[in-house]
């Protein structure tokens, strides 16, 4: 059946900013045709009951909520937090490691650890491989200093999404949150706050590449 509903776009528009996605990686991540579904969102396309259930399944909300904005946003099943209260279990979720990316272009001094301080069990991020800490000004205001990150690991880092952010990190210690111009041998990052300027690193020093799902404030 397809659904022409204002509030189901509205509230489909909401999920997408909170992702942190544009909105044809949404409906990627989602398995539903990204050319449609910016569409859908134009109201030019009805959202489908299987567009529904795929977002419902991908991002962890309820149908219920979906359909008519009632009830709890988030399945009863999946525990979930706040962006400005996350939870934190021993046994569940996606680890937290205390460790900085630094939004500008600076060496960072603290060494990765191998052991989190806990886990964070937030449903739209739990296919995160890790959440770690943003520091600096330079993704301002998309990521703020402070921020904790939800980062999940691209293990084939020749082909990458430009536009997109990513956390960098290069074989001469360089951490780094930027969205990324992918020029083939070589990637140039794109700071969101234009008082920082750009920089073009080769693919051959780039040890490890993590997709940016999303951020939290802490507080």
């Amino acid at each position: 059946m397809v659904r022409q509903n204002e509030g189901i776009i509205q509230r489909v528009k909401m999920l997408v900013e909170e992702s942190g996605y544009k909105k044809s990686r949404f409906a990627v991540e989602a398995n539903i045709n990204a050319s449609n579904f910016g569409k859908k969102l134009e109201g030019k396309l009805g959202f489908t009951d299987t567009d529904v259930k795929l977002i419902s399944k991908r991002y962890g909300v309820r149908v219920g909520w979906l359909m008519s904005g009632e009830g709890e946003k988030f399945n009863a099943t999946e525990e979930r937090v706040h962006h400005d209260n996350p939870a934190r279990s021993t046994r569940t979720g996606i680890p937290y490691f205390n460790v900085d990316f630094e939004m500008g272009f600076d060496m960072m001094e603290n060494d990765t650890t191998t052991n989190p301080e806990y886990m964070i069990d937030f449903a739209p991020y739990n296919k995160c491989t890790c959440w770690c800490n943003a520091r600096g000004n330079s993704m301002y205001p998309t990521i703020s200093s402070g921020d904790i990150i939800a980062l999940k690991k691209i293990e084939d880092f020749h082909l990458l999404f430009s536009g997109e952010v990513y956390g960098i990190v290069t074989v001469n210690g360089l951490r780094t949150i930027k969205r990324i111009k992918d020029n083939g041998d070589t990637l140039t990052l794109v700071p969101d706050n234009k008082e920082y300027p750009e920089q073009t690193i080769d693919k051959k020093d780039v040890l490890h590449v993590f997709q940016v799902m999303g951020s939290m404030k802490m507080f």
